[in-house]
């Protein structure tokens, strides 16, 4: 909310500093949570190949050692928590010696849970449904004619967007599963820039985007497929280099044993190997894509708005401009349907073909 404030006013050091913020504690995140885990599980990689050195994950004492102790802190707060703990233990006791000679009280109120579930349930689908059934018996509002264009541009945006970033994640991903040097340096720096949410770089893809065109109009079209990339690529990034790595040492030795390099060495093996990752990927983008629509087709940036025709201005429109629940509603539908065509008709039948064509055994 800061940031977003902050870019609708063009205020540019509160920009700079609700994203410095952010940055701060997603490094914090990185190097006291993730990367220890990420060490830790190497200790659970299989293969036959050998020589594989297994990090070493530093203990907490070590990670923390700069931090004062504080002794009296700790043993005041341990003293306080100490009753509530025992109060918990004590009373989660006292409810199991009360219930456990009686399982027919215990089962009655389950069933009770269920049916009032049950009975909710069914309530809220049906008063959606009769909802629904009101809304088609009506005549469609007249930007309802707009759907089809707006679902042809947001698609057009996004598969632009998708084509970038295969572009280039590709032999990065390549080169960052095969280095590990490479990869101790620049995966964090990577990781740091995907933790950060598309719409906190707003402002900033904004802005970049008004520095490299001269008209607002081409700045809002641009601004909307940067967002869409900056949404989309880190899921196909971090995914292929998860498939590079997958890939058994014993099968790239072998490789380079029978003397595959470059382009044979790619053909032959790392994009068979990195298909499915490429699939899994790819469906993640897409659907992290669709979502950055209802931010990147409308936005306000220094009280001037930047609009682009297309499924997410329709849906901003609908909510904020000018509320219309019936227009809400068919633009959703609309996505869903278009999401749903392309995972029945798209993603499924490649995925079902690489699992048969490019399985890998080892």
């Amino acid at each position: 909310a800061f940031i977003a404030i902050a870019g609708r006013n063009g205020d540019t050091p509160s920009i700079a500093i609700g994203i410095g913020v952010l940055a701060a504690v997603v490094l914090a995140l990185d190097i006291f949570l993730w990367r220890p885990l990420s060490a830790y599980s190497e200790r659970f990689r299989m293969e036959t190949a050998t020589g594989r050195e297994i990090p070493r994950v530093p203990s907490p004492y070590e990670r923390f050692r700069w931090l004062p102790r504080l002794p009296g802190v700790r043993h005041w707060i341990l003293a306080r928590l100490q009753p509530v703990a025992l109060g918990y233990h004590r009373l989660s006791l006292r409810f199991e010696r009360s219930y456990s000679g009686h399982p027919k009280v215990i089962k009655d109120v389950r069933r009770i849970d269920l049916a009032l579930f049950v009975v909710v349930f069914i309530l809220v689908v049906s008063a959606g449904l009769f909802g629904l059934a009101q809304m088609f018996l009506r005549p469609l509002p007249p930007s309802a004619a707009l759907l089809p264009s707006a679902a042809f541009l947001s698609f057009s945006r996004l598969l632009v967007a998708y084509g970038i970033a295969l572009t280039w994640t590709v032999p990065v991903a390549a080169f960052l599963g095969e280095s590990e040097r490479a990869s101790r340096y620049l995966t964090p720096v990577l990781e740091l820039f995907a933790s950060l949410p598309a719409t906190a770089l707003l402002p900033v893809i904004v802005g970049f985007a008004l520095v490299l065109t001269a008209s607002f109009g081409d700045a809002a079209q641009l601004a909307a497929i940067l967002i869409a990339l900056f949404s989309m690529q880190w899921y196909l990034l971090f995914n292929l280099i998860a498939g590079v790595r997958s890939i058994p040492d014993d099968l790239k030795e072998a490789a380079r044993s029978f003397g595959l390099r470059g382009r044979t060495y790619w053909r032959r093996l790392l994009l068979p190997a990195i298909t499915p990752s490429i699939l899994t990927g790819s469906i993640t983008a897409w659907g992290a894509g669709w979502n950055a629509l209802i931010v990147s087709e409308y936005i306000v940036y220094a009280k001037q708005p930047f609009v682009v025709p297309g499924l997410g201005s329709l849906l901003n429109q609908a909510v904020f401009t000018a509320p219309d629940s019936e227009m809400l509603l068919l633009t959703i539908l609309t996505m869903i349907v278009v999401v749903l065509a392309m995972n029945k008709l798209l993603w499924r039948p490649l995925f079902r073909r690489a699992s048969q064509r490019f399985r890998l055994e080892v």
